[in-house]
């Protein structure tokens, strides 16, 4: 058996495809032992897909393009995930977009996924960061739900196992991202294990895909899976049903990167790194 450590960075279900395909006995039957290792922080996971501790992963796409930028030798092998999907959730006195204007807005930091993406709806909005709110920054995103209930903000995008546990709650879903053609989950490596381990990352790549496959087709199994990773949900069945979806909808069948998506957040990064601008979306990629 061949063995290898895959990197999740975070507890979302946009993550749990290696989940999926272990459960699956998918590893198993191709003599892979794989041991999925949820580092709890995308910077952390893009950090040991480099030094090699889990060679294989899916970090976020920002989180894995200023690592490059800062040298490390990153390559996308599959594109999970070609959008985002984040729903900004406020309390029940927002009616509208128009009513953010002078509220408190919690935000993940700007060089994360959610992060970016609030940038990117805020200026889509024509609201400016600075004059018409107050951006609250609350490190991980994982603060940002607590923070809410809390009352220490009025609204914060969140991501959907987050956000429709909050409309249960009764807060409100504002707006989404679900248009916006930014890149949010690439499975990455390095091109040096690439190289060295080409027949292994083509495995995983295929579980992948597989995985995908048995996500879309077998959602009782699936949300079977989802309640197990993540309580919180298994007794919000809608909440639930509604996360399901989402990701049903999202991932894309063939693991094939949007050059565009790619594209679109190297727009977004150059913002805060003008390195960005010289980075051409294709060489990030290498399909195996």
């Amino acid at each position: 058996m061949e063995q290898i450590r895959i990197g999740i960075g975070v507890s979302s279900i946009g993550r749990f495809l290696p989940l999926i395909g272990k459960a699956a006995g998918l590893f198993e039957k191709e003599k892979i032992d794989a041991e999925i290792v949820n580092q709890q922080d995308e910077d952390k996971v893009v950090e040991q897909i480099v030094t090699g501790e889990t060679p294989v992963g899916t970090p976020n796409a920002p989180s894995l393009i200023f690592s490059l930028l800062n040298g490390n030798d990153l390559v996308i092998v599959g594109g999970v995930l070609n959008r985002p999907a984040f729903y900004l959730a406020g309390n029940p006195t927002i009616h509208g977009i128009a009513s953010l204007k002078e509220k408190r807005i919690g935000i993940n930091q700007p060089r994360r996924m959610a992060g970016m993406v609030m940038l990117a709806l805020l200026r889509r909005w024509g609201l400016d960061r600075k004059s018409d709110l107050k951006l609250i920054d609350l490190g991980l995103n994982d603060k940002s739900l607590e923070a809410l209930r809390g009352g220490q903000i009025d609204a914060a995008l969140l991501p959907p196992e987050k956000a429709f546990l909050a409309e249960e709650e009764g807060f409100e879903l504002l707006a989404d991202s679900l248009d916006l053609n930014c890149h949010w989950v690439p499975l990455a490596t390095t091109r040096r294990f690439l190289v060295a381990n080409a027949e292994l990352v083509k495995k995983i790549v295929s579980i992948y895909r597989e995985s995908i496959r048995l996500f879309k087709s077998q959602p009782q199994a699936t949300l079977r899976e989802i309640e197990h990773w993540l309580p919180a949900l298994a007794k919000k069945r809608q909440a639930l049903k509604k996360s399901y979806e989402v990701f049903a909808a999202g991932f894309e069948p063939g693991l094939a990167p949007s050059l565009e998506s790619i594209q679109s957040i190297l727009d977004e990064v150059e913002l805060q790194d003008p390195r960005a601008r010289d980075v051409k979306p294709e060489s990030l990629v290498e399909l195996v």
